[in-house]
């Protein structure tokens, strides 16, 4: 009976593939032409496969509920937990503000008013109204029950699939188009041109979309043979990732003209290929609606996910009992208000930015970065764990003996993060030269700000504040 829980190997790929297969970050590679493929390589070997192997050693060993918030808590002390989970819960103000900014360009294509997807003031009051509907919708129903699956086939893969199909459609009737991103290749455009600093920071975005990737681990433990599975589920599910993101992004680079690609605008290839393939425009409001759909219901899953992982580590006393207030449903009600009105907040980028592209581009760094502290305190903890706690049964361990390999990963694991963040803090080429000091003193401020305000609390944590059995 045991064995009929267990995850087959290609059910724990599809479930991995699930959770990263977004038509939503296909303009940020798309920007990049053919310089996508040397990121998109760089995203997948540095950055998401040490990240996710290392999970699974960590996930198998030590598999309590809370993830890596309790990996390093073991490894690096209370303190350092708490900063991990005020990370992954934070770094969703921004990311939320990024996921309902797209909400009003689709909005604007479902209207057949596609003009209103630039209007900062527009998607501005679209992202107010589709967060806090959502986060009200939430207090009283269980949204992601009543359509989170079904949303996420309507709005996420069956948009995902049709765009690969037209983009391959494109480029058979119209090979490479020569005033596109594509356009005009040479063997240099395949990696990055180093003395534009500027567009390095896409890598940022890019990365972006392998952010997460340590929540397959939590399977890890359920999967049939898990130290031999899990390694070749995680390995094949990134090549397929990165094949499918990459025909999806070189076919979306050849149909839009060099300089007019839209970052939140995922309407924009299905408009042109459309157009281009004799499809009526219907199908494009119908393929707005439909990723309009998955974004509410990726929202609606936000909601309410970080914030109950909040509330158990205010439960154990790291935040003051004002946070551990919930509702008849149970739903931790100071985190979802609070977060609702700091999303507001961060969604002012939105009028202070006058470029929608530049405003997009900014947050989805922001929660990269955020992101990549949260992953260099557990390759840090995954290595720690090895001397503190040998003695825990992994049933995943990366090297059959010693700590050799471990070390490799969690070195690779690192050196990525440093990259990300460093090539996160360049301006990019999508700036002004006048914005370049606003840029950096905002990023480098924003996680600043969001690490200390971890920090500040542990240290005045009261005893007083733990919650009464």
């Amino acid at each position: 009976m045991a064995n009929s829980k267990r995850l087959t190997l290609f059910g724990l790929i599809g479930i991995t593939m699930a959770f990263f297969g977004t038509v939503r970050s296909v303009p940020t590679l798309s920007i990049t032409g053919w310089t996508q493929i040397f990121y998109m390589l760089v995203a997948a070997v540095l950055f998401a496969l040490p990240i996710a192997l290392m999970s699974a050693e960590l996930s198998t060993g030590f598999p309590e509920e809370g993830g890596p918030q309790v990996w390093v808590k073991k490894a690096l002390g209370e303190k350092w937990g708490f900063v991990t989970s005020w990370l992954l819960w934070v770094q969703m103000f921004f990311g939320m503000v990024m996921v309902s900014s797209t909400v009003g360009v689709l909005f604007g294509y479902v209207i057949d008013m596609p003009e209103l997807s630039s209007n900062n003031y527009f998607i501005f009051a679209v992202i107010l109204i589709s967060y806090w509907g959502v986060t009200l919708l939430n207090l009283k129903f269980d949204m992601v029950k009543i359509c989170g699956n079904l949303g996420s086939v309507i709005g996420v893969y069956i948009p995902f699939v049709i765009l690969v199909i037209l983009g391959v459609m494109y480029m058979f009737k119209n090979g490479i188009q020569p005033n596109s991103y594509l356009g005009n290749f040479e063997w240099k455009d395949l990696v990055p041109n180093f003395g534009e600093l500027g567009s390095l920071s896409y890598l940022s975005g890019i990365i972006f979309i392998f952010a997460g990737v340590e929540i397959s681990s939590v399977h890890a433990n359920n999967i049939e043979n898990p130290k031999r599975n899990y390694p070749i589920a995680v390995i094949a599910s990134v090549i397929l990732l990165v094949i499918f993101n990459l025909v999806a992004g070189l076919t979306v680079s050849n149909a839009v003209p060099q300089g007019q690609l839209e970052l939140a605008n995922i309407t924009q290839p299905y408009l042109i290929f459309c157009e281009n393939l004799g499809i009526p425009s219907i199908f494009v409001n119908i393929i707005s609606a439909m990723i309009l759909i998955g974004v509410l219901v990726q929202l609606s899953a936000w909601v309410l996910g970080p914030s109950k992982s909040m509330i158990k580590v205010a439960d154990e006393g790291n935040l003051p009992k004002f946070f551990q207030k919930r509702t008849k449903k149970d739903i931790p009600i100071t985190f979802v208000m609070i977060q609702a009105i700091v999303i507001s907040l961060v969604a002012v980028l939105y009028v202070v930015v006058p470029d929608v592209n530049s405003a997009f581009l900014i947050i989805t760094i922001t929660t990269t970065i955020l992101y990549c502290v949260v992953y260099a305190l557990i390759a840090v903890s995954a290595i720690r764990l090895r001397y503190k706690l040998p003695e825990i049964e992994r049933p995943f361990r990366l090297g059959s003996k010693g700590n050799g390999l471990m070390w490799f990963v969690s070195i690779l694991s690192l050196l990525s993060v440093v990259i990300t963040i460093t090539v996160s803090i360049i301006p990019p080429s999508i700036l002004k030269p006048s914005q370049y000091t606003g840029y950096i003193i905002y990023q480098v401020g924003a996680t600043i700000v969001m690490v200390g305000i971890a920090l500040i609390i542990h240290k005045c944590k009261k005893p007083e504040w733990k919650k009464s059995e």
